[in-house]
């Protein structure tokens, strides 16, 4: 009857060692998420600053002058600015995807390597050659 204990308690181990080999290497995954989830805030938080300061510039302008053609030429002036700036947060944008794709697609070679050797671990061929074969 001991054996048949021992035997489950062996076979409920593995399985504990195998599932905790399999979900560790997530964990890769879950920082790389916190990192992007708050980078991507950070970046969105900017540009909704810029947004508020060019609306804000804009509003302001028709009551800094009675000539509404230095309102205009003021205004296109403000919006070519705002645009330019959008352009460089649209690069901003496009390198923080480069960076994400990068760190992916290395948290995914990292997490194959660590299930393939799971596996390998539990398969029964690796299980025979680890057990001597009693002759």
């Amino acid at each position: 009857m001991n054996d048949v204990v021992n035997n489950m308690n062996d076979q409920f181990k593995q399985m504990m060692d195998v599932q905790t080999r399999a979900l560790e290497p997530m964990r890769v995954f879950a920082g790389l998420t916190a990192d992007v989830v708050e980078q991507i805030a950070r970046k969105n938080y900017a540009v909704m600053g810029d947004v508020l300061e060019f609306s804000t510039k804009q509003v302001q302008l028709p009551l800094s002058s009675e000539n509404l053609a230095d309102v205009s030429s003021a205004q296109v002036a403000q919006t070519n600015a705002f645009v330019e700036l959008m352009k460089s947060r649209v690069n901003e944008y496009a390198e923080m995807t480069q960076q994400f794709s990068g760190k992916i697609q290395d948290a995914s070679q990292s997490v194959t390597a660590s299930l393939s050797e799971a596996t390998a671990a539990t398969t029964p061929k690796a299980k025979a050659k680890a057990k001597p074969s009693k002759a």
